[in-house]
């Protein structure tokens, strides 16, 4: 009876067991629903040698291949492939798919999409894939495939002007032309500047009216339509089919700058009683060219039509009668959609003062480009103190000034040109009149500036700690040069004291500092410390300070415990040491610890140590040998080539008699056998059908028996 009702509980459990590995199997997603291959003969035939696997294939038929009714062209010209479903979508990916794609549109999906274009495309696709044609039946094979390649390169060809940006003026024409010749494949997808674009072939008509703005104006090669992920349907043992889409619309763009017209109305007026003055002769100049306009009897003169942006310099030509002509000018730029006023007087005789400016030590000749007599400012004031104009210098020190009333004037420096200190001199002049023929007199000034002298200073410091220099190491005593950097050629040479040198009296100029000859206990320097003693307009002595960072020298410590009979290692045995910085009288502390222990191999080695004097001092032996009193004095001096070894010998103590003793004899201990366990079966794996029928065959076989027991106990 027990034995009936533990079968019962095994059937049972294999049956719980059982339903719920068949509950993990229907809740397994689903594949995704795969798609169908129709295949039509294209009436056209090839022989080739496989790209696939390398074979022959010889007079085979091209199929026109279509999956769920969209065609696809094949990219594995050795496999089978049938008019049959169970094909899985994937997105395409490979080093040559933007080509095909672009080989399948021009060769495809831009023609009539006839067999013909269909097996042209397919033969040139398996030709880029590696397929080596042999024959083929289609008719003008060779040709048709140089054209496809040919509006391929078209294709990846962008106009010449693609990316530029053009010039339009409001109601002029431009015809711009495209060099690379594609422009006739394009058609505007967005304009955004308003203006009129037309084609002529690879022409290009563009114009713009009132209404234009600046922008740009895009455009494409093939439709948005066209483009999309090329999609790869693969089946085992079937040819991979893909379904090409361009990746790009071979798009290119224009950016228009559209200027409007705008223009200069000049009214010519008498000082004093404000009257108009006709048949004065007004000169308008821009862009190379000039234009003479006489005035009205309202006194105007005019210039339109110009393009917004333009300079246009208007002065008077040639006065009225009974008017000095003064040389009166204005330089205007002209507005969009604007007429913008001026208004010239004929006034009384006037003067100029020019300025004539040099250097103290260089004259008119600069010897770099830190100093200049560009850009020197000279206020000029009346006899009443006020500021009535200002002289702005040219590269050689020359200027000149506005029109001014006769009348006493002094020049006063406001602003110094580079590299020149500013003067406070008062220069005086007078403007006096010059008689009435006579429109403008001119007086020449003279004025020296002086040049400005800078001072070089050079801070030496340690890398690490700064100002104070590490170990026994010094800072001063370095020896640096200075050089020009613009010829190398020495300035002077400094020898560093309490941490510092410096050059005075410098002329301002790029310079650089090199090491000549390092300190005590510090590394060579050969970098160039460059700097630029440059212009100072607030002080009179321009000033650079560099600070270098010296690296100390440093080595390693190799400490290795020796037995002093065998001079070999004392390994598995730790020593321990410290290390007292005879600089400092401080132990030398690395990695939070200041003690070092010897390792397995009866060694350490310190972290890197600056120079100096050092003591090593043993605070522990090795296990059963004698300590050694005695400190080991090291010297750190970069002569190691990175590592100081140090032996230190130790002496073993006295061995104490041991007693005999039998050893025990051992056992040795059997190895225990592993045997090698076999992975139970996932679920959801390719071995789950099989598990679930042998799981059924099993219920089965359980409620027999349950039953036959089931009816014996009734019985």
């Amino acid at each position: 009876m027990n034995f009936l009702k533990s079968k019962v509980q095994q059937v049972k459990i294999i049956a719980i067991m059982l339903v719920t590995m068949i509950l993990i199997n229907l809740l397994q997603p689903l594949d995704a629903m795969a798609a169908s291959l129709q295949l039509d003969e294209t009436g056209y035939n090839y022989t080739g040698i496989s790209f696939t696997h390398g074979k022959k294939l010889e007079n085979k038929i091209i199929w026109n291949m279509k999956m769920d009714g969209a065609d696809v062209f094949c990219v594995d010209s050795g496999a089978p492939a049938n008019t049959e479903t169970g094909y899985n979508p994937e997105t395409y990916v490979s080093d040559k798919k933007d080509l095909l794609s672009k080989i399948a549109y021009y060769g495809f999906t831009q023609m009539d999409q006839s067999y013909k274009d269909f097996a042209t495309t397919q033969l040139l696709i398996w030709e880029i894939l590696g397929e080596q044609l042999e024959w083929t039946s289609l008719p003008n094979y060779w040709s048709d495939r140089e054209v496809i390649l040919a509006k391929v390169e078209k294709h990846d060809t962008q106009p010449s002007w693609d990316k530029q940006t053009i010039t339009l003026i409001e109601g002029q024409e431009l015809v711009l032309e495209d060099a690379n010749k594609v422009a006739d494949w394009l058609s505007i997808t967005n304009n955004t500047t308003g203006i009129s674009v037309t084609k002529d072939g690879n022409k290009l008509k563009l114009k713009a009216d009132k209404n234009a703005k600046s922008g740009e104006v895009a455009f494409a090669k093939v439709p948005d339509t066209a483009i999309g992920t090329s999609i790869i349907y693969n089946k085992a043992d079937r040819q991979s089919l893909v379904k090409f889409h361009l990746q790009d619309t071979a798009s290119a763009q224009l950016k228009v700058n559209v200027k409007k017209l705008g223009g200069v109305k000049v009214k010519k007026i008498d000082e004093k009683t404000n009257q108009a003055l006709p048949n004065t002769t007004i000169k308008f100049e821009y862009n190379n060219t000039s234009k003479e306009v006489v005035t009205d009897e309202n006194g105007v003169a005019e210039l339109l039509g110009i393009p917004e942006g333009t300079e246009v310099k208007v002065s008077e030509l040639l006065a009225p009668t009974n008017y000095h002509n003064f040389g009166e000018s204005q330089t205007i730029t002209v507005k969009a959609n604007e007429t913008i006023d001026l208004i010239f007087n004929n006034k009384e005789q006037l003067g100029t003062v020019s300025l004539s400016k040099i250097g103290q030590m260089f004259g008119t000749e600069m010897p770099n480009e830190h100093y200049s007599l560009l850009g020197a400012v000279y206020g000029i004031y009346d006899a009443s103190d006020v500021r009535v104009g200002e002289l702005i210098t040219d590269e050689m020190g020359k200027a000149k000034s506005t029109a001014l009333p006769l009348g006493k004037y002094y020049l006063l420096e406001e602003k110094a040109p580079l590299g020149y200190l500013l003067s406070e001199e008062k220069l005086d002049f007078d403007l006096e009149y010059a008689g009435q023929d006579v429109a403008v007199t001119d007086t020449l000034m003279q004025a020296t500036d002086v040049e400005q002298k800078g001072t070089a200073k050079l801070i030496k410091e340690d890398a690490e700690t700064g100002i104070t220099p590490q170990g026994k190491a010094t800072l001063d005593g370095a020896v640096y040069e200075l050089y020009r950097a613009a010829d190398d050629s020495l300035v002077e040479t400094v020898t560093i004291k309490d941490g510092q040198a410096q050059v005075e009296n410098l002329m301002l100029d790029n310079y650089y500092w090199l090491e000549k000859q390092a300190p005590i206990g510090y590394e060579l320097d050969t970098e160039k410390h460059a700097f630029d003693l440059a212009y100072n307009s607030e002080t009179t002595i321009a000033s650079e300070t560099i600070t270098v960072k010296e690296k100390v020298i440093k080595e390693k410590m190799k400490v290795i415990k020796c037995d002093e009979t065998t001079k070999e290692p004392i390994k598995g045995n730790p020593a321990i040491f410290k290390l007292k910085d005879m600089q400092t009288g401080e132990f030398v502390e690395q990695e939070g610890k200041s003690e070092f222990s010897t390792n397995k191999s009866g060694e350490f080695t310190t972290g890197n140590l600056p120079y100096g004097d050092y003591e090593l001092v043993e605070t522990m032996a090795p296990t059963n040998y004698q300590l050694t009193n005695k400190p080991i004095q090291v010297t750190i001096d970069g002569t190691h080539n990175g590592i100081v070894e140090v032996k230190v010998l130790n002496t073993k103590n006295p061995k104490p008699l041991l007693k005999k003793a039998n050893p025990e004899k051992v056992e040795p201990v059997k190895a225990l056998k592993v045997t090698e366990s076999k992975p139970l079966p996932l679920l959801g794996d390719n071995g789950g059908i099989a598990l679930l029928l042998v799981g059924l065959g099993l219920i089965v076989t359980s409620l027999s028996m349950y039953w036959s027991t089931h009816k014996k106990q009734k019985k």
